[in-house]
């Protein structure tokens, strides 16, 4: 009974995979795949800083009023720059216990407290970034880096989309009236953007503020340039 179920089982296996394999070789000749791409260099017109502030004391009571002091600080100066609370922003707060090594006695000693945060501060205006990021050094933050990018990069993204839809389907044209076919629907469609932001490295902002530091407080300027945004799209039309 069990080999004849079986075999009943492999009979209508077979049987479906002849069905299958006809209209799947017919949906392959009846259409066509092709890929689009459109990229464009744009100048950012915001920035974000990431930076954090940190102080460390005797105890944990002195690293926290002290750190609570530097937070009140940057918020305040930041108000002064017309920054809005939502667009600076905690991300990361700690307060923890440090510790040296001790050769001597080859064990690790109580050093104090260290509290810390780190901040993502938006930018919105780039005219104003050069007073934000002195005025957040000034504040006590440690600027790890800068960020610039696009406050609206849907807007490209959507103008590269279309460029990209456009090139695949002329190119699927081109294709299909050389096999004397014309294009039908669009079957299926797959696609990606990306804009790769400019960034800048605590190095490099060092440097920046160093020769400023040396020319009687000159403010920092950063020279953004230009970023790359890219769309790709992977398109299946029917042909006729």
């Amino acid at each position: 009974m069990k080999k004849k179920l079986l075999a009943m089982i492999m009979t209508m296996a077979a049987f479906l995979a002849l069905m299958c394999a006809p209209a799947f070789a017919a949906e392959q000749r009846d259409s066509i795949s092709v890929t689009g791409r459109a990229e464009e260099e744009v100048a950012p017109d915001m920035a974000t800083l990431y930076g954090t502030l940190e102080q460390k004391a005797p105890t944990a009571a002195e690293a926290r009023e002290g750190l609570a002091k530097k937070i009140q600080a940057l918020v305040r100066e930041m108000h002064l720059q017309m920054i809005p609370n939502e667009d600076v922003q905690t991300i990361r707060y700690s307060l923890e216990p440090q510790y040296i090594y001790e050769r001597n006695s080859n064990r690790q000693k109580a050093d104090g407290y260290l509290a810390s945060t780190e901040y993502k501060i938006k930018v919105k205006n780039l005219d104003k970034l050069s007073a934000v990021l002195d005025k957040s050094i000034g504040a006590g933050m440690n600027v790890d880096r800068v960020e610039f990018g696009l406050n609206n990069r849907a807007l490209y993204e959507n103008k590269l989309l279309d460029e990209a839809v456009s090139n695949a389907r002329a190119r699927a044209s081109v294709v299909a009236r050389a096999g004397g076919r014309t294009l039908g629907t669009l079957m299926n469609a797959t696609m990606d953007t990306t804009a790769v932001p400019v960034r800048m490295e605590r190095s490099m902002l060092m440097a920046a503020k160093v020769q400023n530091d040396a020319a009687a407080e000159t403010p920092t300027q950063l020279n953004a340039g230009v970023m790359t945004v890219s769309a790709r799209v992977s398109l299946v039309f029917a042909l006729q």
